[in-house]
């Protein structure tokens, strides 16, 4: 199993210059690797140098050379919508193939957003991502209690009017005026045949809702989603998260236990013979 053994923590702001240009520089070789669609100025201006109030970034190493093979960013932006104070998260994340599903942890923005709303309980805060992948999108509908848009619930008109508001300040372009949550986002993951047919066919709820939805997801199309960071929902989706993980570890050592005893009762029965 490919393991990562490190995550480094960068804040660019608080690098030189150049510093930040060999940082971008570095990432964008792994990043070519992973997507195509954006070329190395916009990734600069997405990851390294966003015009975010706070940008915070991972940087994922393997275990046998310490090179680097992926890197999340996140971003804190503060805005002004209809006059109201709003915090927006934003992030961007990539891994290279063979070191995903493994246990490389990509939910630093998650921790991020909480860190925050805790010392900041009365601020309204939100994550805002436009996933281009079926199955980024898949999971985060899976473990997050309120995300917009779901298959199962239903949009409140200012939840979708401020979905509106906030592609428009970030710049997200609509792809079709009859799919408004379908969004220009450019970044094209490098997937698999495999991966593709696997996507287009598969009889999961949420990844069939975002493939029905925005068929051209390999054209750097994204949907357009929202998760409100309250308390409520945070805690909901953070004891979904831990029940969900609980049992299948428990599955999986019940599994294990049972086939040391099939293999153990199987060996004592040759031996007899």
């Amino acid at each position: 199993m490919l393991k990562v053994v490190s995550a480094e923590t960068f804040y660019p702001s608080n690098l030189t210059r150049e510093a930040r240009q060999n940082l971008s520089e570095n990432l964008y070789e792994v990043h070519k690797q992973i997507f195509k669609g954006l070329n190395e100025k916009e990734f600069d201006h997405y990851v390294v140098n966003s015009p975010a109030n706070v940008t915070k970034i991972f940087i994922y190493r393997n275990k046998r050379k310490k090179e680097i093979i992926g890197y999340f960013a996140v971003h804190r932006f503060e805005k002004f919508i209809d006059d109201k104070p709003l915090v927006i998260f934003r992030a961007e994340a990539g891994l290279l193939p063979e070191y995903r599903h493994k246990n490389a942890n990509i939910s630093f923005w998650f921790k991020e957003a909480i860190k925050f709303k805790i010392l900041h309980p009365n601020k309204e805060v939100y994550y805002l991502v436009s996933p281009i992948n079926p199955s980024v999108y898949a999971r985060l509908a899976k473990y997050i209690y309120k995300v917009y848009p779901k298959y199962d619930s239903i949009i409140p008109s200012q939840i979708e009017k401020l979905m509106m508001q906030l592609a428009d300040e970030f710049g997200l372009e609509q792809v079709d005026k009859n799919k408004p949550f379908v969004r220009k986002v450019g970044w094209i993951t490098q997937a698999s045949e495999k991966e593709k047919v696997f996507w287009q066919s598969s009889d999961n709820l949420h990844i069939r809702f975002y493939v029905d939805l925005n068929p051209d997801f390999d054209k750097g199309n994204g949907v357009l989603t929202l998760i409100p960071l309250t308390f409520l929902n945070l805690f909901i989706s953070l004891f979904t998260f831990f029940i969900y993980y609980t049992l299948k570890r428990k599955i999986r050592y019940n599994l294990h236990f049972l086939m040391q005893k099939v293999v153990s009762s199987t060996h004592i029965k040759r031996q007899r013979k």
